[in-house]
């Protein structure tokens, strides 16, 4: 297969014959996406389902059984199963409708944890664009000439629980017999 072309699917052995260029791809990574990627990993367990968006043909140094899938692919089919993790690097060669589209799947089809690599030029989005979809961003860096934005949403820290919503108030039961309803 040519370097240049990813697999739709990959499997446990195709990674460990891939060790040297999933090393050389993490090494050549900026220390804040290095580091964002390793505390997405570390939250998930080794024996869970991830899914890895990306056009390059590398995935992250993990015993995590990961799906890799091409932005344009996972656009075109139709959805398959949830994942406890995706990681999304987003090319610059799609629309900004295209991928909002990807962005939101991923949130509400795909994944309950979503880390999301974008070019800052390639779509010109305001924050208040990514803000909108629940997501937050954690950091800005140059890669290979190119400014890149993380963004990550989380199904478990989308909303924090208000204080209102808790059985403390709701039955009164100090009221119990003493007022008709």
């Amino acid at each position: 297969m040519p370097d240049e072309a990813m697999p739709d699917q990959a499997k446990p052995d195709d990674a460990t014959s891939n060790g040297a260029k999933i090393a050389s791809a993490t090494s050549t990574l900026a220390p804040a996406a290095a580091h964002l990627l390793a505390e997405a990993i570390a939250h998930i367990s080794t024996d869970a389902d991830c899914l890895w968006v990306s056009d390059a043909a590398v995935l992250p140094p993990n015993n995590a059984q990961w799906t890799t899938r091409t932005a344009s692919a996972l656009l075109s089919e139709p959805w398959q199963k949830r994942y406890a993790l995706a990681i999304a690097h987003l090319p610059d060669t799609l629309t900004a409708s295209q991928a909002l589209h990807l962005l939101s799947s991923l949130r509400d089809l795909h994944a309950r944890q979503v880390l999301a690599f974008i070019p800052v030029d390639a779509f010109r989005w305001q924050a208040a664009d990514l803000l909108a979809l629940g997501m937050q961003r954690h950091a800005r860096f140059e890669q290979e000439q190119q400014l890149i934005e993380a963004w990550s949403f989380d199904i478990k820290t989308y909303k924090p629980v208000p204080d209102w919503l808790n059985p403390r108030f709701w039955a009164n039961p100090e009221n119990w017999n003493r007022f008709r309803w």
